[in-house]
């Protein structure tokens, strides 16, 4: 027989899809790329709320604070007569400052 002579069969191919069904995969992909977005869009929107909003209350407690500083606190300046010395004395240094510690070269 002749390649010509053979006959005709149609095989639907599984991956074809139809038009309408490639608009629905497309909507989904779509979706599925943008919610993450979305979601990540709002959550640092809250976050950036909440952290101007508790900077603000910070900012206003500090206001009305009758004391300000730690040198003009009571208790830190009997903490230091009976303790630490002065500030910036070596045992105040110690136990009230943070230090830089280089752990790359321990």
């Amino acid at each position: 027989m002749k390649k010509k002579d053979l006959p005709y069969t149609y095989v639907d191919s599984p991956f074809l899809v139809s038009r309408r069904q490639f608009f629905a995969i497309g909507g989904v992909v779509t979706a599925a790329i943008a919610f993450p977005a979305v979601w990540m869009r709002a959550m640092v929107k809250r976050r950036t709320a909440y952290i101007r909003a508790r900077a603000k209350g910070l900012y206003t407690d500090d206001n009305n604070a009758s004391v300000r500083v730690s040198h003009g606190n009571a208790s830190v300046m009997k903490m230091y007569d009976e303790f630490a010395g002065h500030p910036l004395s070596e045992i105040s240094e110690e136990l009230f400052h943070t230090t830089y510690i280089n752990r790359r070269e321990m």
